[in-house]
């Protein structure tokens, strides 16, 4: 099995900018190591809800953890195709007690931390899908370069521009779950909602593959499992003036890939 080659990055939104806030997504991706020495991709994105005071601490937060949930769940020996839907809401309890204390220290509310969680865990034989709230997960198919398909359509609250977060009473009601095994994706990318509108095609509700093609074609290149210099490249193009006139959002991307390029898979 190829060896994992990822990147991501979390950019300020222009409104933010204007409005001097900070940036509220954030991300993490890592590459660990279950007791058998199999590789096991993590990711996570969080948007912090724009108008929660300390989203930022939220969505950072959620990133943290999970990371350093998964991290405890390979070290003592559980391998990705036992992780449960019931893991994950138990992880949700954990997080909100987190954020109860941080919020009781700094004397605010537990809704001034408000943000999402979009997750993915994927080792040889098992992928894993996490979701509560917008933004999405799309993932390769895994027999055609040019087919990507959507995990989960980004959750709309109850009005119009809402959504749901990780930090409410009703997250657990709002989780989606899915689990796959035997014949799974090597390629992924998780977004928050500043990008789905690029990503996502809503009239025929797909994953729009030119502007993902162009990424993964790059990554498949790289020789090395992350470099700075396509994280830089990556920030830079989410804050450029071609993403910057569609939206005006904070933007999270994270991008992997285990595929080599086609011509070397062709000549082996």
């Amino acid at each position: 099995m190829a060896t994992w080659r990822y990147a991501n990055a979390s950019v300020i939104g222009t409104s933010h900018i204007k409005g001097g806030k900070p940036c509220q997504d954030s991300s993490a991706c890592e590459v660990l190591n279950d007791l058998n020495g199999e590789q096991v991709l993590v990711a996570i994105a969080s948007d912090g809800a724009g108008s929660a005071q300390h989203s930022a601490i939220g969505s950072a937060l959620a990133c943290s953890l999970f990371i350093d949930e998964m991290r405890a769940f390979l070290e003592t020996g559980n391998e990705v195709k036992t992780l449960t839907k019931e893991f994950y809401e138990e992880w949700i309890l954990r997080f909100q007690n987190e954020i109860q204390v941080r919020a009781a220290a700094m004397e605010q509310a537990t809704r001034e931390f408000a943000c999402t969680f979009i997750s993915t865990v994927i080792s040889n034989d098992t992928a894993v899908f996490a979701q509560i709230g917008d933004g999405a997960i799309v993932v390769a198919s895994p027999d055609d370069y040019d087919t990507y398909t959507w995990e989960f359509w980004p959750q709309q609250g109850e009005y119009e521009n809402t959504t749901y977060f990780a930090t409410e009473s009703r997250a657990k009601e709002k989780l989606q779950f899915s689990i796959h095994a035997g014949k799974i994706t090597d390629e992924v990318s998780l977004f928050t909602d500043g990008l789905q509108r690029l990503a996502l095609h809503y009239q025929s509700q797909s994953a729009h593959t030119p502007f993902f093609r162009p990424f993964f074609n790059a990554l498949r290149i790289q020789t090395e499992m992350r470099t700075e210099k396509f994280v830089t490249s990556l920030a830079a193009f989410l804050s450029s003036s071609q993403i910057n006139d569609r939206t005006d959002d904070d933007k999270t991307l994270i991008l992997a890939t285990r595929r080599n390029p086609p011509s070397n898979r062709d000549d082996k």
